[in-house]
């Protein structure tokens, strides 16, 4: 994978406004956990996320439909992180099916973890792309108009519920 994957270090207010939240308060995860679930309902896919991409890493704060090693770790080294690409752009991000795509057919959470296709959407707080609101699926998908604007709502739910709960 190429090393503008994780070129992360735009900015560091995105880091200092991640410094301000409380990522591991029980309340806050509950409630993210609930935007995640809700977004895979409504677009009928098998995971979704509230990511935050770090330099190294990303986490999930929110999640719903994780199993085995990835709902144990809670993340995943940035060089496997599609949400990346979002942050990176300040844009949305979809990969159809991964197993054909340039960038993310040697991801091992392709070859390895089953993960076929992604649409994700930047989580933004007072300016800095904190991570994304995403889903995967483990089959390839065409994602709407209509699914990105759903996910943009979650994201936007995200990050008024990330508001609500920064210490400054």
């Amino acid at each position: 994978m190429s090393a503008d994957r994780h070129d992360t270090a735009a900015g560091s207010d995105r880091y200092d406004v991640l410094a301000d939240i409380d990522l591991d308060d029980p309340e806050l995860r509950d409630r993210l956990n609930r935007i995640a679930e809700r977004t895979a309902e409504r677009l009928g896919q098998p995971i979704a996320l509230v990511s935050m991409v770090l330099d190294t890493a990303q986490v999930f704060p929110g999640s719903y439909g994780l199993t085995g090693w990835l709902a144990e770790m809670g993340g995943t080294p940035i060089e496997w992180s599609f949400c990346v690409n979002a942050v990176n752009s300040g844009t949305s991000y979809v990969v159809p099916d991964a197993t054909d795509d340039a960038l993310q057919s040697t991801n091992p959470l392709v070859t390895n973890d089953g993960i076929r296709s992604y649409a994700g959407v930047p989580v933004v707080l007072d300016g800095a792309v904190l991570g994304t609101h995403c889903v995967l699926g483990t089959a390839a998908h065409v994602f709407t108009d209509a699914d990105l604007a759903e996910l943009r709502r979650g994201a936007e739910e995200v990050s008024e519920l990330l508001r609500a709960y920064r210490s400054t």
